[in-house]
């Protein structure tokens, strides 16, 4: 019996120093998390992209078109006017944003309306490194592309 009472307070305290010797945990943002630096470094417009997307990944295109469909109509209107305002700033400012939203999880608001609001754009390196490779061919302005 005592040699159990000694283990777990050995256990224990074990476990006591480690949490207390463990380095802090810290976040960050880099040019790859969480925005992928494509998309922060990229000249095409939104339009363009997405009509990238829309030719080089369809299931991820259409995955995203599903569930931005099945949102209400403002959440919808607010995800296009945080997008095109993301896509207005230049690279230093998409960094600041990309360093908050790694950082604080409350900064982006939409985010509590609709979680996956900027998975087509943000959260995939593979079909941002697809659209982003090919998106200067498309037409700048092609508000079709929200209309799947």
């Amino acid at each position: 019996m005592r040699h159990k009472r000694f283990t777990a307070a050995l256990g224990s305290a074990i476990a006591a120093a480690t949490l207390v010797l463990a380095p802090a945990a810290g976040a960050d943002a880099t040019d790859e998390y969480p925005i992928p630096s494509r998309i922060l470094k990229t000249t095409c417009t939104v339009d363009q992209y997405m009509a990238a997307v829309r030719d080089t990944d369809p299931v991820y295109y259409e995955r995203y078109m599903i569930d931005y469909k099945n949102k209400a109509p403002g959440v919808q209107q607010a995800t296009r006017d945080r997008i095109y305002w993301f896509w207005a700033m230049d690279y230093a400012g998409r960094r600041a944003y990309s360093e908050e939203t790694a950082t604080n999880a409350f900064y982006e608001q939409l985010a509590w309306n609709w979680p996956n609001w900027a998975k087509l754009f943000f959260n995939n390196k593979g079909v941002t490194a697809h659209g982003t490779d090919v998106c200067m061919n498309y037409p700048p302005a092609d508000a079709g592309v929200w209309t799947w």
